[in-house]
């Protein structure tokens, strides 16, 4: 009875939602010479950082890193995203890096730079245009050493949208990783992997929530797999919302997460969180062979319930 309750409620939702389907916004970008700013009217929505980054002065250099989104902002301004804190460096706002590998033999790790072993780099727009792009990159193995060598090519196609009935916007998020050499990889069993954000520093369990689409806190998430998964609170002096959903054709869907929970980040409790397709299960992938993953990223001017979620979940990609 509970869940014929909950299905009603939701279709019901779904009626008052109405045109809840993707519409095109009037959206523009900018290029900057280091980064594609787009654009709501005079509102930065995100900016996406196709020139090398670099740490603070004083950090090590081998912390650079280039193509992810960092800000990530509100309609109403606020920054939801956090790049390259103090305590982990190699966090880029919203980004996607694998990182357990084994590629010829040897284990590559292209998320902790720190190791040497791996990083990503911009190489190319295939296109830009008012309402997104198409990069292309490299996942590149022994970076900066005589070594050095391109893993696997990367086409990651970028489309912003809006609905007409909530505050914000949304971000598809659609990567395709292809080997570069006649040498399969493999990305091991390992919690972390895949698309991942690292959400503004004063969200924390004092200030913020999170929720699956299995019911799930943020201190109980981590390891399960869910559908979508929000995670939202006061932003300045406002409220906000970063809903993720996955899709239905994605690897090991319903997708593993790896979820801080509150004990991880002391003092600042703050959440670094993303969709671990490989994090029960590896894959290989193998030459001629290509693996996609497509997200949907709701940046949203206000709170939610799972009603909502549940309703925004019910998309293709365009």
């Amino acid at each position: 009875m509970k869940t014929d309750i909950f299905s009603i409620g939701v279709f019901l939702f779904s009626l008052f939602l109405g045109s809840c389907q993707p519409s095109q916004p009037s959206s523009s970008v900018v290029d900057t010479g280091k980064a594609l700013d787009y654009k709501i009217g005079d509102k930065l929505l995100f900016s996406y950082n196709y020139a090398t980054v670099y740490p603070a002065p004083g950090v090590d250099s081998v912390y650079k890193r280039s193509g992810f989104i960092h800000p990530l902002k509100t309609l109403g301004g606020e920054v939801m995203t956090n790049c390259s804190p103090a305590d982990h460096y190699h966090h880029f706002g919203l980004w996607y890096a694998w990182t357990k590998t084994t590629f010829e033999g040897n284990e590559i790790d292209f998320w902790n730079l720190n190791k040497k072993q791996g990083t990503v780099r911009f190489r190319n727009f295939e296109r830009i245009s008012d309402n997104g792009f198409v990069a292309m990159l490299d996942h590149v193995a022994y970076p900066d050493s005589p070594a050095e060598k391109v893993a696997m090519n990367e086409r990651l196609e970028i489309t912003i949208g809006t609905i007409s009935s909530l505050p914000g916007y949304y971000i598809d998020y659609h990567t395709t990783v292809r080997p570069a050499t006649s040498s399969p990889i493999t990305m091991e069993v390992h919690r972390y992997g895949g698309i991942c954000i690292r959400t503004r520093e004063d969200w924390n369990d004092q200030t913020a929530q999170m929720l699956t689409s299995e019911g799930l806190s943020r201190d109980e998430a981590d390891g399960s797999r869910a559908r979508w998964c929000y995670f939202q609170g006061k932003a300045g002096d406002e409220k906000a919302c970063i809903l993720i959903v996955a899709d239905p054709s994605n690897l090991n869907y319903p997708e593993p997460l790896r979820v801080w929970d509150k004990t991880v980040n002391k003092p600042a409790g703050d959440v670094m969180w993303n969709f671990s397709p490989t994090k029960q299960q590896a894959f290989t992938l193998e030459p001629g062979k290509e693996l996609s993953l497509s997200y949907r990223i709701y940046v949203l001017d206000q709170k939610i319930n799972a009603t909502t979620a549940e309703v925004l979940s019910d998309f293709k990609r365009d």
